[in-house]
């Protein structure tokens, strides 16, 4: 058996020395290695030309070329594929040299897979001057810093191209097998391929949807465009393996001069084994995901979530496939990902998708059982409900709440963009808070000179921090400190940035609130009190001091500015995490903090973030009202690292305090700030102390946007190398090859 294979394996061997041999050596392969760069070369200039438009769309410039267009991807690929492929087996029969192949003695399976595997290597071979585009993108995004091509896509977008190729080869060589001359097997394979293509387009238009699931399975289309995306999904693999394995043995049977009904068997038994073989390659292999920032790939939090619903969640998404003028619909793309890695690993996810357009009926009686309207009908909406009859709950997620879509003038030129995709965490607490009712409720401290959460200023206000509270499915109410039982129906305390002491009473009301169990966050910053020398005290210095966090006296100074804010006394900090479930999503994350009071942490508490060494506690808070120059005086000030945000456990209670009560304020609170992660703090924070941490760490996911702005001089230069430099290169190898054969 070794011994046979070995000795197929060596006469394919000669086959696919000999079609290289040709392929290399004419000059016909080199005017096609030419057309074909030639192509790729003026498509690509194109493509830059396009998307340094002024008002072109930021976005990944290389899943336009590989997923955007018919004309800039397919049309190219199809011709080179019959291009190579028509006269692989046809010209042999015309020279009448199939006949002396086949008595070499050589097997007919042997022929068929040498010119194929010849073929195919010249294909490869054709793609690998096009690496120069990538080259090219990343040294005009580097000079403009217009943000760098992500490697991982562009790498599954070249594998997408080599997948379909070997697809299309292997058509091309059944075409050839099958008829007598050239000009119709070239025929034969644009026209197979191109209805292989074209069927992928009526994925939305057919009514079953087992038909329509089963065109979405096998669309070229939807392939090459999550390849661009950087979604690797391995039934791609079986697929093209499987059409590459039925078309080689149909060319077998029509090589072969045999062609008994014995051989007509094999090869199609061959066919439904290698069809079977792609199906459960289908069912039990991952979606990989190359992003850069694994930005499709769901969290492992995310996971145990999924696995841990404690009851069945229906899913109906009712979102339009195209928005006004026919542009695709951004969002639903981003939903069906989603949704189909939760239902992968979720036992108790079940997940529908509506088209309001051609299932407009069901659709509206939907969003009727859910008390929505035609707004929700037109923009699209995911409904979510858990349980039957009166236990029956209901909830849904809006557009806005799962994305965040590009705002700037390309948007009304191009249409709707998405920037962040924030699904995944909107989608979550959708379906616990439908599976898992229990509400949270974070009282929050006024009247001791707090922000109102219902200003807005930017600098004088928490409405932001409201905001984001009641994003993630809390409740928020002023705490009454006053009332025997003003907190009983409260899970989180928190003291929000006072000015001055809490007397006495309110002081005793949260320390009881937590000798009960209860959880408290603290937002206390160094304040300053005209006339005085020190800081003003917040009257809860003895509360915090039991659970090991006590309040210094001198103001934490870092040299990292916060950029646009005093120097020292605003800074921000990206290192000195510390491993803690509060902290531990937000390893490498900038925060930001602003006039921050000295942290003294013992045991049993612990510091979630410190300062670096150059940082200080600086003890002439007078001086420092004063404008005084400040530095380090190593008797009355401290030197770092220092912990600006700490927690501490006592029974079973628990605290977090973070040394600044400003920031949370408007400012550094706003969704689209994108280089702080204060926002995660405070959810980070709130998730721990409800021990409710199911959401903890997953947040949005920025999409790639790469934006060209380059010169005239410079996009002349890049155009004149692909569209001269590229198709040079292979006519170069071809003088150069007829050379030495002269020689």
């Amino acid at each position: 058996m070794i011994e046979s294979l070995i000795d197929w394996a060596r006469g394919t061997a000669a086959i696919v020395y000999r079609e290289l041999l040709s392929l290399f050596v004419t000059p016909l392969a080199y005017v096609v290695g030419t057309l074909f760069l030639l192509n790729q070369g003026w498509n690509f200039a194109l493509l830059l030309r396009f998307l340094n438009e002024p008002t072109a769309a930021p976005g990944p410039v290389m899943q336009y070329y590989f997923g955007g267009s018919f004309f800039i991807f397919w049309l190219p690929v199809i011709f080179i594929c019959a291009a190579m492929s028509m006269r692989l087996i046809v010209e042999e029969r015309r020279q009448g040299t199939l006949e002396a192949l086949l008595t070499a003695p050589l097997r007919p399976s042997q022929i068929v897979a040498g010119k194929f595997v010849g073929a195919y290597v010249f294909y490869v071979a054709l793609w690998i001057p096009t690496g120069v585009f990538y080259v090219l993108l990343r040294s005009a995004t580097a000079a403009t810093a217009g943000g760098m091509p992500e490697p991982g896509p562009i790498l599954a977008g070249y594998l997408g191209a080599l997948l379909v190729g070997a697809s299309f080869l292997a058509v091309g060589v059944l075409a050839s097998a099958l008829v007598r001359t050239q000009l119709a097997a070239a025929l034969s394979t644009v026209v197979a391929c191109t209805i292989v293509l074209m069927a992928g387009l009526l994925v939305d238009q057919v009514e079953s949807p087992d038909v329509s699931s089963a065109l979405a399975w096998t669309s070229l289309l939807v392939m090459m465009q999550e390849m661009a995306q950087g979604i690797v999904d391995g039934h791609w693999f079986g697929l093209h393996a499987a059409l590459v394995v039925s078309a080689l043995a149909g060319a077998v049977v029509a090589v072969d001069p045999r062609r008994s009904v014995e051989r007509a068997l094999q090869a199609a038994l061959l066919t439904v084994t290698a069809v079977h073989l792609a199906v459960f390659a289908g069912r039990y292999t991952d979606r990989g995901d190359w992003t850069q920032g694994g930005v499709y790939s769901l969290s492992e939090r995310a996971r145990e979530v999924l696995r841990q619903l404690p009851a069945t969640v229906d899913v109906s998404v009712v979102v339009p496939t195209h928005l006004g003028g026919g542009r695709p619909n951004p969002l639903l793309g981003e939903i069906r990902e989603v949704l189909f890695r939760m239902a992968t690993v979720a036992p108790h996810l079940r997940v529908r998708f509506f088209d309001p357009d051609r299932q407009r009926q069901e659709a509206e009686q939907l969003l009727v059982d859910f008390g929505l309207g035609g707004r929700e009908l037109a923009d699209g909406v995911v409904l979510v409900r858990a349980k039957r009859g009166p236990n029956m709950r209901r909830g849904h997620v809006l557009p806005r709440d799962l994305v965040t879509f590009a705002t700037g003038p390309d948007v009304g030129v191009n249409g709707p963009r998405v920037k962040a995709f924030r699904g995944e965490e909107a989608l979550l607490q959708a379906f616990l808070d439908v599976a898992d009712p229990r509400r949270i409720a974070v009282c929050y401290t006024q009247g001791h000179g707090e922000r109102a959460f219902d200003n807005l200023e930017p600098y004088g206000g928490y409405a932001r921090l409201d905001e984001l509270l009641e994003d993630a499915g809390l409740e928020t109410r002023v705490a009454d400190l006053d009332g025997r039982d003003g907190l009983a129906d409260c899970d989180v305390v928190l003291v929000a940035g006072p000015q001055g002491a809490l007397p006495a009473g309110h002081a005793a009301a949260i320390e009881q609130f937590a000798q009960g169990g209860g959880d408290v966050l603290i937002l206390a910053g160094a304040v300053f009190v005209r006339g005085q020398s020190g800081l003003s005290p917040n009257g809860i210095e003895p509360f915090t001091a039991r659970y090991g966090i006590r309040f210094g006296e001198r103001v934490v100074l870092d040299p990292h500015r916060l950029p646009g804010a005093s120097p020292l006394l605003a800074f921000t900090l990206s290192e000195g995490w510390r491993d803690h479930p509060v902290s531990r999503s937000l390893v490498t994350r900038p925060v930001s903090f602003v006039q921050v009071r000295e942290l003294v942490v013992e045991e049993p508490a612990v510091a979630l973030l410190e300062t670096g060494e150059d940082a200080w506690a600086e003890a002439d808070v007078a001086g420092f009202r004063r404008g005084a120059l400040q530095q380090f005086d190593e008797g009355p000030d401290r030197a770092g690292p220092l912990a600006v945000v700490a927690a501490g456990v006592r029974g079973g209670s628990r605290i977090v305090v973070i040394g600044s009560d400003q920031m949370a304020v408007n400012a550094l609170m706003r969704d689209d700030v994108a280089y702080d992660h204060g926002r995660d703090l405070v959810l980070n924070a709130v998730g721990w102390l409800t021990q409710r941490e199911a959401l903890m760490g997953i947040r949005a996911r920025d999409r790639e946007h790469v934006k060209l702005v380059l010169a005239p001089a410079q996009l002349e230069r890049m155009t004149w190398l692909c569209v001269v430099g590229l198709p040079g290169f292979a006519i170069g190898l071809g003088i150069l090859m007829l050379w030495r054969r002269r020689r």
